[in-house]
């Protein structure tokens, strides 16, 4: 009986392959110029990644790294550091642009960085080379990754400012 019922599905599953393409006889040329088509999708990796991590995107020692970092970003990123934004169980983001399909908690859970703010940088080699549960300034994380970028022009006005929220906080 059980034979029987697999011949006949395998039958019918047979017989509409056979009328789709008496039908459409180009499909699957079709199918497999379209699959050429799509994009690839880009792997993730954490190596050469600036981590900054914390409970949500509002909370002040987040938006003093943003605020601190948005200078160097173009440079970070024409550097080939990619720089990663994890907040609670917001969608991840690597250089602006969401990536729906990693899991924030997971990501948090391996860099064992599960509570709190951080500032992360893996090396090339995908070594954590330091991590931080306050912001940084630019300069410091430039020197503490070994990155040969040129700091960005600033004021030394507004980077005094700077140093003085991160003292007070």
């Amino acid at each position: 009986m059980e034979l029987t019922i697999a011949i006949i599905a395998t039958c019918l599953v047979f017989g509409f392959v056979a009328a789709l393409a008496s039908f459409r006889p180009n499909l699957i040329p079709e199918i497999g110029a379209s699959l050429r088509k799509t994009e690839t999708v880009k792997k993730f990796s954490p190596r050469n990644t600036l981590f900054i991590i914390g409970s949500t995107a509002n909370h002040p020692a987040c938006r003093m790294q943003r605020r601190l970092l948005k200078p160097a970003i173009a440079a970070l990123i024409r550097e080939e550091v990619a720089v990663m934004e994890i907040y609670g169980e917001d969608t991840p983001r690597q250089n602006g642009e969401p990536i729906d399909w990693l899991d924030p908690a997971l990501l948090r859970h391996a860099l064992n960085a599960e509570g709190g703010f951080f500032v992360i940088y893996v090396d090339a080699a995908g070594k954590t080379c330091f991590r931080s549960e306050a912001p940084m300034v630019t300069a410091d994380i430039l020197n503490r990754a070994q990155l040969d970028i040129t700091q960005p022009n600033q004021n030394a006005r507004r980077k005094n400012a700077i140093l003085k929220k991160l003292r007070a906080a």
